[in-house]
């Protein structure tokens, strides 16, 4: 059980980082994908919650184990 807390927490620490170079990604490129304005900026700060939650979730699946 504590390989699988661990393997799951490196995981979702990976998926949290992916999450955190797309959010990057989006913005930089952000006149390409024609998206500005309060569509661009509540997109991110959602984004920006669910990889704060995800972070939190995956330091806590290390610590158990």
């Amino acid at each position: 059980m504590r390989v699988l807390n661990i393997v799951c927490g490196l995981s979702v620490l990976l998926v949290t980082l992916h999450l955190a170079h797309a959010i990057h990604h989006f913005y930089v490129h952000r006149l390409q994908f024609d998206v500005s304005g309060v569509s661009l900026w509540s997109g991110i700060i959602i984004a920006a919650l669910i990889g704060v939650f995800s972070f939190v979730g995956g330091c806590l699946l290390l610590r158990r184990a």
